[in-house]
């Protein structure tokens, strides 16, 4: 029996042909763990529901509560609709439950400029890994908290120690763990950070054309104009290892 539930968040603004290739790889991954997706248009991807509310990042958490306490199992993974995910990154660790889990192996590539890897030691809700019960503890103590909302520039990952402090709420602990196979998120005109709509985000402090070993003999990277909004589709075919531990440790 699965002891995790893939909780899919999608703001149904990705372009379509896109959209289900990511979700093929998704899926492929996810195995026999059950997905929930929380869409703002219906769709036809395990068990759907319907996004409420403006789009924002406040928004974000509120649907992660509610795909959480619609879930059974005891941990919880969220994955995101422009990240492609390796099988074992939702099978490779299980944090105690008192503790938020990221997966620091998350390599990202952007829709303009040269197209390269790049990591930064930043933690995102693409690659948390949660016990189930400690999510729906510390968001509804954000809500009650914070009940019309939460500002903006306050809202941040669960168990990020300066958020919650600015929150007023609960400081919970988090951990850092590093999957063998990298997660790989697609930087688009799409998103929620502001930065990246204006592609004024810098690439992070390590970069790379290939990832070693065995480099690209292991994946593909397809780049596609369409006219539809002017932006770059990036179809990524990827299978891949990550940077060694050591080398990823000297930047801590």
């Amino acid at each position: 029996m699965a002891d995790l539930t893939i909780i899919y968040l999608t703001a149904s603004l990705i372009p379509d042909k896109f959209a289900q290739y990511q979700r093929e790889v998704l899926k492929e991954a996810a195995g026999n763990y059950p997905i929930i997706s929380l869409s703002r248009q219906p769709l036809n991807f395990g068990l759907n529901v319907l996004q409420v509310g403006e789009k924002s990042l406040d928004t974000i958490y509120r649907e992660m509560l509610r795909g959480a306490k619609m879930a059974t199992t005891p941990y919880v993974a969220v994955a995101e609709d422009d990240t492609f995910y390796p099988k074992e990154h939702f099978s490779f660790f299980r944090p105690d439950k008192d503790t938020f889990a990221y997966n620091q192996n998350r390599f990202a590539l952007f829709t303009w400029g040269q197209p390269t890897y790049n990591w930064r030691n930043r933690k995102t809700n693409a690659t948390l890994i949660a016990p189930r019960e400690l999510l729906i503890e510390a968001l509804e103590e954000r809500f009650k908290k914070w009940p019309n909302g939460i500002p903006e520039k306050l809202v941040g990952e669960l168990g990020r120690p300066m958020v919650e402090k600015n929150l007023g709420v609960t400081l919970r602990k988090s951990i850092e763990v590093f999957s063998d196979v990298s997660v790989i998120q697609i930087n688009h005109d799409h998103g929620s950070d502001d930065r990246v709509i204006r592609h004024r985000k810098a690439l992070g402090p390590i970069r790379a054309y290939d990832i070693p070993p065995p480099g690209k003999t292991q994946y593909s990277v397809f780049f596609t104009r369409w006219i539809n909004s002017t932006w770059l589709l990036i179809i990524i075919i990827m299978r891949t290892v990550c940077l060694i531990k050591s080398i990823l440790t000297r930047f801590f």
